[in-house]
């Protein structure tokens, strides 16, 4: 089968998007299938210098075309020319690709399916002009589609609200050996890693460990991801504002490696996201072996109840702390063993998400004519 899929940013991009498109390409590759990815020339939030227009990832064959307006809603009609040469189109977000590969349905004649990666509501930004959006010309784009893929439960509430029975829930699945076995249980230290996002919460954070610090002087924190709206020069005067600014450390844009040490160094993972389209890295973080300390958002708790492991609270109350601290200590005195992590993870590895994907690209293309039908890969995991 010729796969394409269509997304806004992709490796060397970083972000939860980027891993999962990366990863489910790379797979497909070994299952078989021809797999192209149609990104953008340019990393948003970047250095500004243009990628080569094509690479090979991961046997992966990566198209880039430039684009024109906002970074919210960049124009790339370029991508047109990539769309003939696919027996199916998997769009990833609901963003210029989603509204353009609909509005192109005639030109270029491929069936259509879309993963919702949250939509557009990672933000308060602007949300009566996102929901007005998201009623009327979203809608309005997935009638075009065969399948919405729902990336979580919360996703897939708000998409069947405009989208019926169309809308599938594929929760993701997350490379849950990135960071293996790779913390330090009774380490009294904490980490985020992710994106340094606006959503993120990271101030609301700071000020959590800063309480977490005034009941318990011997933790410390590590903030590390590439800035996207948050800057660490703000961070880190909030930190000296008060007064743990000893206590907390910043590392930007780390590599996998750089981001292994780190976790080495830390048990517990701490996310005051106030919005995730799933939440990729808290997954990752227990994959790693850390406690998971995650903010009261339903993704958060999502994953805290298909694991077994984790607390969510409230970052916002100083209270939190001491639940924290008294949380912590009954898991470092009991850290899941790795065939206990392996189990309770078992529900986010990418064999499920492989089979339910290819599952309903076959269903997308059993309308067209005999003649235009693919033969589909088996549907059995990888090699």
């Amino acid at each position: 089968m010729k796969i394409l899929h269509a997304v806004r940013q992709y490796p060397p991009g970083v972000g939860g998007i980027e891993s999962y498109v990366s990863q489910l390409a790379a797979l497909q590759v070994r299952a078989g299938h021809d797999v192209r990815v149609v990104t953008l020339d340019k990393i948003i939030d970047g250095d500004g210098h243009r990628l080569p227009l094509e690479d090979v990832q991961h046997g992966v064959t990566v198209m880039r075309v430039p684009f024109l307006g906002s970074r919210r809603y960049p124009l790339a009609p370029g991508a047109l020319r990539h769309f003939r040469d696919a027996d199916i189109i998997h769009v990833h977000g609901v963003e210029f690709f989603a509204d353009f590969a609909a509005l192109t349905g005639a030109v270029h004649g491929r069936p259509l399916v879309l993963s919702t990666h949250g939509g557009i509501f990672h933000t308060r930004f602007a949300w009566p002009l996102k929901m007005l959006w998201f009623r009327t010309i979203t809608r309005a784009t997935l009638r075009r589609y065969r399948f919405v893929l729902a990336s979580s439960l919360q996703d897939h509430g708000m998409f069947a609200g405009i989208a019926g029975a169309k809308v599938k829930l594929v929760e993701n699945a997350v490379d849950i050996d990135r960071f293996a076995n790779a913390s330090s249980a009774g380490a009294r230290r904490m980490i985020y890693f992710g994106r340094l996002a606006p959503n993120k919460g990271l101030e609301t954070l700071i000020t959590w460990f800063a309480a977490v610090r005034r009941l318990a002087p011997e933790w410390s924190l590590t903030i590390a991801g590439k800035e996207m709206g948050t800057q660490i020069a703000s961070l880190r005067a909030l930190a000296v504002t008060l007064g743990v600014d000893q206590a907390v450390q910043f590392c930007r844009e780390p590599d996998d490696a750089t981001l292994r040490d780190l976790i080495a160094e830390c048990s517990t993972f701490v996310c005051a996201s106030r919005f995730e389209g799933f939440g990729i890295a808290a997954v990752e973080a227990i994959g790693a072996g850390l406690f998971p300390v995650l903010s009261e958002i339903a993704p958060f708790q999502r994953t805290i109840e298909r694991c077994g492991q984790g607390l969510c609270l409230d970052f916002a109350s100083s209270e939190t702390a001491r639940d924290f601290l008294i949380a912590f200590a009954a898991f470092s005195s009991r850290p899941p063993s790795p065939a206990q992590l392996r189990e309770r993870l078992a529900p986010f590895r990418w064999e499920r998400v492989l089979v339910e994907t290819q599952t309903l690209y076959a269903k997308a293309l059993q309308d067209r004519p005999d003649e235009q039908r693919p033969i589909a890969a088996p549907l059995s995991e990888p090699a």
